[in-house]
C-alpha cells in the first residue's frame, strides 16, 4: 500500500510539473550612449579650436605646433602641454599659456555640454593624438599614462 501510494504521489507531482506554464515579459528601455554625449562634445570642440585646424596655423598655434614637432613639449592625456627636455624659458611661457587658454575653452565646453571637464579634456586629447602623423616623434602620453612617441 505505501508503495502505492508513493507511486501515486510521484506520479501526480510529475503530471503537475509538466504542465507549468512559465509566462515571461521583458521591458526594452533605452539606453543613453556615450556616444551622443561624445558626438556633441566634439562638435563643441571643433567650434572653440577651429582656428587650429587650418592646414597653415598661425600665431601661438604655429609655436606650440613647432614644440611639439621639435620633441621640447608632450601632450598630456588632459590635452595639456607639458615641457620637456630642451624647452627653453619662452617655449615654457608659450605652454603655460596655451594650457591656461585652453582650460579656459574647456571649462566652457563642460558647462555648454553638460559634462565634467576630465571628459572634455581626454576627448580632445584623443582628437589631438589622431592628428599627430605617423613617424612626426611628437611625444604623448596615452589613457594608461604612459608616454609613446608617434
Amino acid at each position: 500500500m505505501n508503495r502505492t501510494l508513493t507511486l501515486a504521489a510521484l506520479a501526480a507531482a510529475l503530471a503537475s510539473g509538466a504542465c507549468i506554464h512559465v509566462k515571461t515579459e521583458s521591458e526594452i528601455k533605452p539606453i543613453h550612449i556615450t556616444m551622443d554625449v561624445n558626438l556633441k562634445v566634439d562638435k563643441e570642440l571643433d567650434r572653440a579650436f577651429a582656428d587650429e585646424s587650418r592646414a597653415q596655423p598661425q600665431g601661438k598655434t604655429a609655436e606650440v605646433k613647432a614644440l611639439l614637432e621639435r620633441q621640447v613639449a608632450g601632450l598630456t592625456n588632459r590635452a595639456l602641454l607639458t615641457a620637456r627636455d630642451g624647452a627653453t624659458d619662452d617655449a615654457r611661457i608659450t605652454i603655460a599659456e596655451t594650457n591656461a587658454r585652453n582650460m579656459k575653452r574647456f571649462n566652457e565646453i563642460a558647462q555648454a555640454s553638460g559634462v565634467g571637464v576630465d571628459a572634455v579634456q581626454k576627448r580632445y586629447a584623443a582628437k589631438m593624438r589622431e592628428r599627430f602623423a605617423a613617424g612626426s616623434g611628437v611625444w604623448y602620453e596615452d589613457d594608461d599614462g604612459v608616454w609613446k612617441q608617434k
